[in-house]
């Protein structure tokens, strides 16, 4: 246990806590700028089972933020659950590290998130965020939603049963009032939302029982940090049942990010 004697002297984790993230096992879903910094923070921290799900391929344009890729895998086009996996291993081979070449579609999410104590949001897409939400809630495990845009991000825990979920949040996919925009993303950014996204996750995963219920802003540049109050629709949630009577977010914060 000595590589984690710093992290056990924090009060928030302690040796008890330490000893529950060695039995955790969390999933997530893409591998690119946001996933492969929280895998290598949750690889560090000694979680013990890690699920990468991603089926794309390393290019050079990947390296800026991408810290766990190299000129070796842009060149040969590796897999980036391959490469990632190949890295961690040489980070902490206590983590049990399964790299899984798909995309999370309706057919095998149930099956890519299944005995997960948790799931992280790598992903770039606003279709693959609506899923894992349905997946989620199908099988009542807690997940990080995660977004960066430019010097901008976005974090919000979603616990099935205990927190608005991402349709109460932003709703319906037809309805949905923050579009993709082709536009890239700092990677300090990057780094920063992962990282905060990963502090929420360690969190949920020791039971800490204060899951923070708001949307988190990040902007980079000015700097700042903005809590978003975030309750429940108007009426029943098509997606979780949640409902409270008043307006699910107050979206004056997030005008300037669009959702990548």
């Amino acid at each position: 246990m000595e590589r984690y004697t710093r992290q056990m002297d924090l009060r928030k984790i302690g040796k008890r806590g330490q000893a529950r993230l060695a039995t955790a096992r969390a999933v997530i879903i893409g591998c690119g700028g946001l996933g492969s910094v929280s895998a290598e923070l949750l690889a560090r921290a000694g979680i013990g089972h890690l699920r990468l799900v991603d089926d794309d391929r390393v290019e050079f344009a990947n390296l800026v933020g991408q810290t766990l890729f190299d000129e070796e895998d842009a060149r040969t086009g590796e897999h980036k659950v391959i490469a990632a996996w190949r890295r961690l291993r040489h980070i902490n081979l206590d983590v049990a590290v399964e790299p899984v070449i798909a995309r999370l579609n309706e057919r095998n999410a149930d099956s890519l998130v299944i005995g997960a104590d948790l799931v992280l949001d790598g992903s770039d897409n606003d279709a693959t965020r609506y899923l894992i939400n349905a997946v989620c809630i199908r099988q009542s495990i807690p997940w990080v939603f995660a977004a960066v845009l430019e010097n901008y991000g976005l974090i919000m825990n979603i616990v099935p049963g205990k927190t608005p979920c991402f349709v109460c949040t932003f709703g319906c996919p037809d309805q949905h009032a923050y579009r993709n925009k082709e536009k890239g993303a700092l990677a300090a950014t990057t780094h920063a939302v992962a990282s905060l996204q990963v502090s929420q996750a360690l969190r949920l995963l020791l039971r800490d029982g204060k899951t923070n219920q708001g949307l988190i802003y990040v902007d980079t540049w000015q700097p700042g940090v903005e809590i978003v109050p975030v309750k429940g629709p108007p009426t029943s949630c098509p997606a979780c049942g949640r409902g409270e009577g008043c307006k699910a977010l107050d979206p004056a914060p997030i005008r300037r990010l669009s959702l990548p």
